[in-house]
């Protein structure tokens, strides 16, 4: 299945430590005000979701209990 020769050779650990870092130093952390604005904006949405879930919940539960009797 197309295999090559075994021209390519293992990174030392080294290397590949040193590439995570450099990798890891390009990250750009947001500040705090963003990260609380974010944070905030997921707590909120995340409760009006749960909400409208319940509501619809009973109300398809409600629905096939009319069904039902």
């Amino acid at each position: 299945m197309g295999e090559t020769a075994n021209t390519t050779e293992k990174a030392p650990k080294k290397s590949w430590f040193k590439g995570l870092k450099a990798e890891f130093n390009k990250i750009v952390w947001p500040d705090r005000e963003s990260l609380a604005k974010q944070s905030v904006a997921v707590i909120v949405i995340s409760v009006i979701l749960g909400v409208i879930i319940s509501i619809l919940d009973l109300g398809i539960k409600y629905g096939i209990d009319v069904l039902i009797k």
